[in-house]
């Protein structure tokens, strides 16, 4: 029982270590390819910024191929976070048992499926803001509210893929209580996310306070929970 123990652990050290040079040989590419659009995107000072700029790709179309490219890369990250919490390294739910690799070729699969699965959650929940924005007469800010929210969901994600990749190249050892503990980090982020993005609509000064919270609340919020409960 230990040596299977043993050998999955093996595997799915090997399927991580994979994935991690998979993505961080795009993140390479795409700073070499698109280098303004890099650096828009992964702008880590936003998160101690509150004021709104008119900067490169604020603007760009949410179909555009760069955009699609970096949430792309953004759905693939997340997933790789999500195996090697929640998958890899713990005791996998019954009708999760899917989820579990046999082979080298099946975990690469099953991170390919779920980064497909999270590319569309993103295009839906992009499909819902626009129909609240259109119901809350906010079309002109959809795109730079996406763009914006994005834009911090991928510097999040990016420092979450460097954690565990440093423990997959390390022993594939993680600290106790690290999945409760990125839990928490997770829930500090999407309120603190939720107050920048507030705050940088509201700079706006075309709607009320109330109105942007309402706007927010069934844009970002009731989302999250859904997915939350969900996930649980």
């Amino acid at each position: 029982m230990d040596g299977f123990i043993e050998n999955s652990q093996y595997l799915f050290r090997n399927i991580s270590i994979t994935i991690s040079f998979l993505l961080i040989l795009t993140y390479a590419s795409s700073r070499v390819g698109f280098p303004k659009m890099f650096a828009v995107v992964y702008d880590f000072s936003k998160f101690l910024n509150f004021k709104i700029k008119d900067e490169f790709g604020s603007n760009i179309r949410l179909f555009s191929a760069e955009n699609l490219y970096f949430t792309a890369i953004l759905s693939a990250s997340t997933s790789f976070v999500i195996l090697n919490l929640f998958i890899f390294n713990n005791e996998v739910p019954a009708h999760f048992s899917w989820l579990v690799p046999k082979t080298f070729l099946s975990g690469l699969l099953i991170w390919l499926l779920m980064t497909i699965v999270i590319q569309l959650v993103f295009l839906i929940k992009y499909f819902f803001i626009v129909l609240i924005g259109f119901l809350f007469n906010l079309p002109s800010n959809v795109s730079r509210h996406y763009h914006e929210v994005q834009s911090l969901n991928n510097c999040f994600v990016l420092g979450l893929m460097t954690i565990c990749s440093l423990a997959v190249y390390s022993r594939f050892s993680f600290p106790v209580n690290m999945v409760d503990t990125m839990v928490m980090v997770l829930l500090i982020y999407l309120l603190y996310r939720l107050l920048n993005i507030y705050v940088k609509l509201e700079q706006l000064k075309v709607y009320s306070k109330l109105y942007i919270f309402s706007y927010l609340c069934t844009t970002e919020i009731i989302p999250t929970i859904l997915g939350i409960e969900l996930l649980s």
